[in-house]
């Protein structure tokens, strides 16, 4: 199995979000956090939906394919 690595790129967008949040806390800009606070939950909430799926049709992928491989080949022994 792969390990899951962040890009690059990945960890210059997080260190860049992060520095736009510490802003917006160090100038007292409550209105900008919570817009920002709400879509992060947005964008967590999606990428959890997201995953599941995808979790979720990769075991049925495998399934069909465990489906057709014992109905050419026969039970494993």
């Amino acid at each position: 199995m792969n390990p899951v690595e962040q890009s690059l790129e990945g960890q210059l967008s997080q260190e860049a979000r992060q520095r736009e949040l510490l802003d917006l806390y160090d100038n007292e800009d409550w209105g900008g956090l919570l817009a920002a606070a709400e879509t992060l939950n947005a964008a967590y909430s999606q990428q959890v939906t997201m995953t599941k799926w995808m979790a979720q049709e990769a075991a049925d992928n495998l399934a069909e394919a465990w489906e057709v491989h014992r109905r050419n080949h026969g039970p494993i022994r």
